[in-house]
């Protein structure tokens, strides 16, 4: 009796026993820890990562094995090992996250992911500078073409995106392109446009330029439509006079002509009048202008040296190339519609555009306004009556 009582008195101590040897032997997973060396750098700097910190719980430090993943990308750069400190040098710029992952001798394991922002070493392009339009500049084109100035301290290929619009800041306009200009097309007379340019090179370096403005001309236009045949003309104010900005399209019958004879010509250029069609042919209200009128006119607009550019019109390819000077600030839309001479023979369209005064020089002959496609000037000269050229009307 005495022995069977101390053998079942004898079993829970036994289990108590056994399940403390258990807890004995739990084995916790290590502690990853380790820094980086310098904490930031670019593409040139060699990272030291030490790993001299993990520890572990139960186990020896010296029998944990580390391997690192030095880009974060899952895919490991070491072996298993016990070397506690490793370097790297970044192919490229970029955000990283540097993976440590210890292991103990029985198998458990730790991670830690640490972030490293490393910079580019190439330097960024320098802002973008001179700009065209200037910045603050009052425009009398409303056709301009941006254009500006850039460069990269490497050489490296740059890309431009380009911002534009009413508003500041300007939204986007083009997403990328490698050409230092570009149209925003045809622009609203007497408005503010604001612009900027982002540049990145093939670094992925980026330098944002500041935002230009400009204001375009405060032109006045208008149109008039003729009562006898019920045609529409765009018209605008060059200094007090208002003037025709498109070439009379009327029949005036004998004196009136099509150049070449083909309706269609007329559509392009409107009609060739000889003078004394030309003195009956402007609607009520309006008149052929003087020579006086005429002289005002290339005053108003910088004079005979520069007139003839700024009145030819560029948007609708009817010059012939190359079409000097031509920038059509003042809308004034000069067309190259030749002439006919008194025998029938057309000749000039693409070349020259001439448009009769009212003023004669002589019985036979009265001034005319002449610009031509391969010089940026304005010429009065005196001109066969007979002969058959353009007209503009200027308003009474």
């Amino acid at each position: 009796m005495k022995r069977h009582f101390l053998l079942v008195f004898s079993l829970p101590a036994l289990a108590i026993f056994l399940m403390c040897q258990s807890c004995a032997k739990e084995n916790l997973p290590p502690v990853a820890q380790f820094t980086i060396d310098p904490a930031t750098g670019n593409d040139q700097t060699i990272f030291v990562m030490d790993a001299t910190a993990t520890t572990d719980p139960n186990d020896d430090p010296a029998t944990i094995l580390i391997m690192w993943d030095w880009e974060g990308d899952g895919i490991f750069d070491s072996q298993y090992s016990s070397k506690r400190k490793g370097d790297h040098k970044y192919a490229k710029a970029g955000e990283y996250m540097v993976t440590l992952v210890a292991k103990d001798p029985r198998g458990l394991t730790d991670t830690l992911r640490v972030p490293l922002t490393v910079a580019s070493s190439n330097l960024p392009p320098e802002a973008p500078f001179s700009p065209q339009p200037e910045n603050g500049q009052l425009i009398k084109t409303i056709n301009p073409w941006m254009k500006w100035s850039s460069s990269d301290p490497e050489g490296d290929p740059m890309f431009f995106t380009c911002y534009f619009g009413k508003t500041n800041p300007p939204p986007q306009f083009i997403a990328s392109q490698m050409v230092g200009t570009f149209s925003p097309g045809k622009l609203d007379y007497g408005t503010t446009y604001y612009w900027k340019v982002k540049i990145r090179d093939t670094k992925g370096n980026i330098t944002e330029g500041p935002v230009w403005s400009f204001s375009t001309y405060d032109l006045h236009i208008g149109s008039i439509t003729d009562a006898r045949d019920g045609q529409t003309y765009h018209t605008i104010q060059m200094g007090d006079a208002w003037w025709m900005s498109e070439n009379l399209r009327f029949d005036a019958g004998d004196g009136s002509f099509c150049y070449e004879n083909t309706d269609a010509k007329c559509q392009s250029y409107g009609k060739l009048y000889t003078w004394e069609a030309a003195m009956r042919s402007c609607p009520a209200g309006w008149h052929l202008p003087t020579l006086k009128e005429f002289e005002t006119m290339i005053n108003v607009v910088g004079g005979q040296d520069v007139a003839g550019g700024k009145l030819k019109d560029y948007e609708q390819s009817l010059w012939r190339e190359v079409n000097v000077g031509a920038t059509n600030e003042f809308g004034f839309n000069a067309l190259p519609a030749g002439r006919r001479y008194d025998s029938g023979l057309f000749a000039g369209a693409g070349y020259y555009a001439q448009f009769f005064s009212s003023t004669e020089y002589n019985s036979g002959e009265a001034y005319n306004l002449t610009i031509g496609y391969d010089y940026a000037n304005a010429f009065i000269y005196n001109y066969k009556k007979a002969y058959a050229i353009s007209v503009r009307c200027v308003k009474n």
